[in-house]
């Protein structure tokens, strides 16, 4: 019976990636992730320093655009 309330945490979790990545939402975990896996020796971006960057990527204009 303990292991319900785990499944509905994962479910939780799979959902709200899921949503994250269909609007464009930053996702500081999965780059946790993804740079312990890929680059193990690499320093990490703070939480802060990557929901920074997040936004100036989208948003910044120090590169222009076309559009």
């Amino acid at each position: 019976m303990s292991a319900a309330p785990v499944r509905w945490r994962e479910r939780y979790a799979l959902a709200r990636r899921a949503l994250r990545q269909v609007f464009g939402i930053p996702d500081f975990e999965r780059y946790c992730e993804h740079m312990r896996e890929r680059h193990p020796g690499a320093p990490r971006l703070s939480e802060r320093e990557f929901h920074a960057l997040a936004i100036d990527r989208r948003y910044g204009a120090s590169k222009p655009r076309c559009c």
